[in-house]
Order: structure tokens, then C-alpha cells, then sequence
């Protein structure tokens, strides 16, 4: 009898453990596999480096200098529309005369932006960050803006009950209400500036792996396997900062809703 409930206690024990146990989320496993699959397949020396380039080569020289991009013009945009959408989203009248036309704006398209920026800026990293924030301007301005109308106005007349002021109101009160929403804005406006980003550095001529793709799907001295490597790059490393970074941001701050 003694021997059953030790070896039932030590069971209980063993389980408890292994449920404290760290475990990573399949898409990180999945995507550890592959990185590691396709550095030791092109390091081994099965397949040719001209065939099948290193992981980190294609990463280090070309991925680096447009995640920088992208980052800054996302930076920019956020800088620029924050204000703005706090005004809009608090004063009815503004947002009916200013949303329509931000509205109209964002329906242009992406490439025929980029065109009239490379024709008054010039090519160049500038061109890039410049169209990476015009990509990001319109989620973070449309989710601010939502989020800021659905505070309550019970809201405001407790603040002005207990005679806050502006700076306590903000940082107490609109910022924490409205913080989800500008995690949802940023994450979408990330996802947006990646998918000009091919486009912008090939049009723009800006190093980066857009370049990088398009050298290397007209070159002969590459093969077609070069660029679809570093097309699989980019899609691998956005999913990798969506799903690490901003999924495990937002679920942090559900509760804030």
C-alpha cells in the first residue's frame, strides 16, 4: 500500500514538472528546421554555394539594410500620425473634415506613390523610408483613431470630476486605453511596408534584398534558386517578428481591452 501511494506521489510529482516545462509554439520549431536544414545543406558542400547561398550570407549583406528601412519609415509614420489621430478621434468635427481625404489618399496606389517620390526625392534610402511610411501611415492612423472614440465619455467627465490634468489624463486614462489598438496599428503597418518592399528597392535602386532578387533573377551568373532563396528569407523573417513579437505583444495587453 505504502509503495502505491510513493510511486502515485512520485507520478504527481514527475507531471507537475513537465507541465512547468517550457514549451516553444510549432511555427517557432517548424521554423528553427528549416533555418537549420537549409544552413547545413549549404555549408555542407551537398549543393553548390552558387545554387543554394548560405543562410546568413543572404541575410547579413541584404536582409539587414531593408529591415532597417522599414523599421525607420514605420518609426516616422508613427511620430507623424499619432498626434493627428488623437485630434481626429476626439473632435467630431476634424474627423469628418480631414478623415475623407486621408481616406482618399490611402486608396492611391502604392507604386504610383513610389513613382512621385523617386521623380522629387530621388532614389535612394530616402525614396525607401519615405514610401515605408506612407505604407505605415494609414493603419496606425485609422486604429488610433478608432481607439480613441471607443473610450467611453464617462471617461472624461470622471477626469474632469477629479480635475486631472491634461498631461494625467493622457498618460492615465487615453494612453492605456488606446495602447491595443496602437500595437494592432503598428503590427498591420509593419506587415504593409514589407509588401512594397520589394518594389520600392528595385524601382528606387536601394541596396537591400529587393535589389538583391532582382540582380539575381536577371543575372547568369546566379541562379533562379538565389532569388527564390532570398524571397523565402523575407516571408520567414516577417512571420518570425509577427508571430515572437507582435502576436505575443498583443496577447500580453488583451486584458487592457
Amino acid at each position: 500500500m505504502k509503495s502505491r501511494l510513493f510511486g502515485s506521489k512520485s507520478f504527481h510529482r514527475v507531471r507537475e514538472k513537465s507541465v512547468g516545462k517550457f514549451r516553444p509554439p510549432a511555427w517557432a520549431a517548424l521554423l528553427v528546421v528549416i533555418f537549420t536544414l537549409w544552413e547545413s545543406v549549404s555549408l555542407s558542400g551537398l549543393v553548390s554555394s552558387s545554387q543554394l547561398p548560405a543562410l546568413h550570407d543572404v541575410f547579413l549583406a541584404h536582409v539587414g539594410q531593408s529591415f532597417a528601412n522599414v523599421t525607420t519609415g514605420v518609426s516616422l509614420a508613427l511620430v507623424l500620425v499619432f498626434p493627428l489621430a488623437l485630434l481626429v478621434g476626439m473632435r467630431t468635427q476634424l474627423d469628418q473634415a480631414i478623415t475623407p481625404i486621408i481616406m482618399l489618399v490611402g486608396a492611391l496606389p502604392d507604386l504610383a506613390i513610389l513613382t512621385l517620390l523617386v521623380t522629387v526625392i530621388g532614389r535612394g534610402n530616402v525614396a525607401a523610408v519615405s514610401i515605408s511610411a506612407f505604407s505605415a501611415f494609414f493603419p496606425v492612423y485609422f486604429t488610433i483613431r478608432q481607439g480613441v472614440k471607443e473610450i467611453p465619455a464617462d471617461y472624461f467627465h470622471v477626469t474632469s470630476v477629479f480635475k486631472a490634468g491634461r498631461v494625467q489624463t493622457f498618460t492615465k486614462m487615453i494612453l492605456p486605453s488606446i495602447f491595443p489598438n496602437l500595437v494592432t496599428g503598428l503590427r498591420l503597418s509593419f506587415e504593409f511596408s514589407w509588401n512594397v518592399l520589394l518594389a520600392v528597392e528595385v524601382i528606387a535602386s536601394v541596396a537591400g534584398i529587393g535589389t538583391f532578387i532582382s540582380s539575381s533573377l536577371g543575372s547568369s551568373a546566379h541562379s533562379l534558386t538565389y532569388g527564390l532563396a532570398a524571397i523565402m528569407t523575407v516571408g520567414l523573417i516577417t512571420i518570425a517578428i509577427d508571430r515572437a513579437f507582435f502576436e505575443r505583444f498583443e496577447n500580453r495587453i488583451k486584458r487592457w481591452r
